[in-house]
């Protein structure tokens, strides 16, 4: 198995929810990285910055080469309850599965932890450029590989 974890690229100020010039420029870069990564199953947030940041992984894979599975971080039970319904979601899939997670700051690094990866250092509010990648068997310890994008 296979897993690439994100927070979403670079956010519009608030009150907006979308991804900003960057952070579209940057969710363009990270289609190319991944586009034949053999990816076809992601995971995102209800917030439409996480949705907007697979828009064109999306596109690049087709429409039905990527499933996409929106995982609510709003209340009831908040981004506990999101980290938990991700990882479980990932635990079902099979070891030859590969898949992303786009997520948010206070989210990565309990989704990180739940799928068995190492703990990682908090993500800034002007970071959007970790990406994450776990590989190993659905339920046993993960390698954890750290890079930019």
């Amino acid at each position: 198995m296979i897993i690439f974890v994100l927070r979403h690229a670079d956010r519009s100020p608030p009150p907006s929810d979308g991804l900003s010039p960057a952070g579209v420029a940057r969710a363009r870069f990270l289609a190319r990285m991944l586009s034949e990564s053999g990816v076809s199953m992601a995971y995102c947030s209800d917030a439409l910055r996480t949705q907007e940041t697979l828009v064109p992984l999306k596109e690049a894979l087709g429409d039905a080469a990527l499933t996409i599975e929106k995982v609510s971080a709003a209340e009831p039970g908040g981004p506990d309850a999101h980290v938990e319904a991700i990882v479980a979601a990932l635990k079902q899939l099979p070891d030859s599965a590969i898949a992303i997670v786009v997520s948010h700051s206070n989210t990565i690094g309990s989704i990180i932890k739940g799928l068995g990866g190492s703990s990682i250092s908090p993500i800034a509010d002007n970071e959007f450029d970790k990406l994450f990648v776990l590989f190993g068997s659905a339920n046993a310890p993960k390698t954890l590989l750290r890079l930019r994008y």
